[in-house]
């Protein structure tokens, strides 16, 4: 077997002046309007307190100036102040083609002294229809979710879009003083851009309030049916009320019945261990109907944390499910500039032959250097 060749090109930056407090996040990918370009969405320095919304359409090449990578063309978007918006992130994209399509993300609040709360939420999810730079006025929709404990979310995120649908995940920080990954009080949910209805993802198991999902990926397959991805925690140490242990998962959801199934999880490498979380970020229909889906797994050592990015595959059964053996590919994510390995990554989106993400570096005085990425086949 021939092994793969495989590009990276750390970081693909929007940084104009490469301004050494400045980091760009990639967080989406679809395909562009041409063969061999990309729709590519993002943020500066986010999670800061105001970050700046990011979408670059063209290819994703090694072209540097100033700071600015690729020789396609960037736009700065941002939630319109009337929404009470301090910083704008933009998680994911779907391409219409000429300059359209839809975004979605989220946008933190200025909360002052207060505490954030159902009322009064830190961070709001959003949906946006409309020209790509940002421009359409009309287009933003603000997302602000519900819980599985029936409040809305002080936290919500608004993940990935794919055939008009859009998925998310809510909590409250203040039950648990953590959010994403970890929160207890995390739940998964799908929203309706053209109407802003949100139906809750239906899992198995899901009135056990130990257990909390995340939806981070949307793929629409046709007819009516969709696949979703994320993850799934469970705590295993109820005294210290944390999340301790997860696994990824995929689950179809049929939008003209409202029903969920097939609902499969997936640890890393198909292992089942205790100590490491895994966690798919995106999701990627191939042609040949098979998935191929973005994974950032966390393992704790006695060092900390080990995040490990992946990508992964996965086929359907005869009976219409998902295999559960899937097949993994950890990322060995380099730095352009001198080929250093990264000990600290994350896969966050994938669309094709073409992975973005983060990592972190080693920057020789016992530190790491933070800066995104770009991974295609060759």
């Amino acid at each position: 077997m021939t092994a793969e060749r495989r590009q990276f090109i750390s970081p693909f930056q929007y940084n104009p002046g490469n301004d050494p407090t400045v980091t760009t996040y990639l967080q989406g990918l679809k395909g562009g309007d041409a063969p061999g370009t990309f729709l590519l969405v993002g943020a500066n320095n986010s999670p800061g307190p105001t970050p700046v919304g990011l979408v670059y359409q063209g290819p994703l090449d090694r072209v540097m100036r100033r700071g600015v990578s690729g020789s396609g063309t960037w736009s700065t978007v941002a939630v319109p102040k009337r929404f009470g918006a301090a910083g704008t992130s933009v998680y994911g994209p779907d391409n219409f083609g000429a300059g359209l399509g839809n975004l979605v993300g989220a946008y933190t609040r200025n909360l002052g002294n207060q505490a954030p709360s159902s009322d009064n939420p830190a961070i709001v999810g959003f949906t946006y229809t409309g020209a790509l730079n940002g421009s359409t006025a009309t287009g933003w929709r603000s997302v602000q979710g519900t819980t599985q404990l029936g409040v809305k979310g002080s936290y919500t995120f608004v993940h990935s879009v794919d055939g008009g649908l859009a998925v998310g995940n809510t909590d409250n920080a203040d039950v648990d003083d953590l959010t994403g990954y970890f929160s207890l009080s995390s739940t998964a949910f799908i929203v309706e851009l053209a109407t802003g209805r949100q139906t809750p993802i239906r899992f198995p198991g899901e009135r056990d309030p130990l257990v909390t999902h995340t939806a981070y990926g949307i793929w629409y397959n046709g007819s009516g049916q969709y696949t979703i991805a994320g993850g799934s925690g469970e705590v295993l140490n109820k005294e210290a009320g944390r999340v301790s242990a997860g696994e990824a998962y995929l689950i179809d959801y049929d939008s003209i019945t409202g029903r969920f199934k097939n609902y499969t999880n997936f640890p890393y490498r198909n292992r089942d261990r205790t100590d490491l979380i895994s966690h798919f970020e995106g999701i990627y229909r191939t042609d040949n109907g098979s998935y191929r889906l973005p994974a950032t797994s966390v393992a704790l050592n006695d060092d900390g944390e080990l995040a490990i990015a992946s990508e992964v595959t996965i086929t359907r059964n005869k009976l219409g499910g998902f295999r559960a053996k899937a097949s993994w590919q950890d990322l060995d994510v380099t730095r352009s500039s001198d080929g250093a390995l990264s000990v600290l990554s994350s896969a966050n989106s994938l669309y094709g032959d073409v992975t973005v993400g983060f990592a972190n570096y080693p920057d020789g005085n016992g530190g790491l250097t933070p800066l995104d990425y770009v991974s295609q086949l060759l």
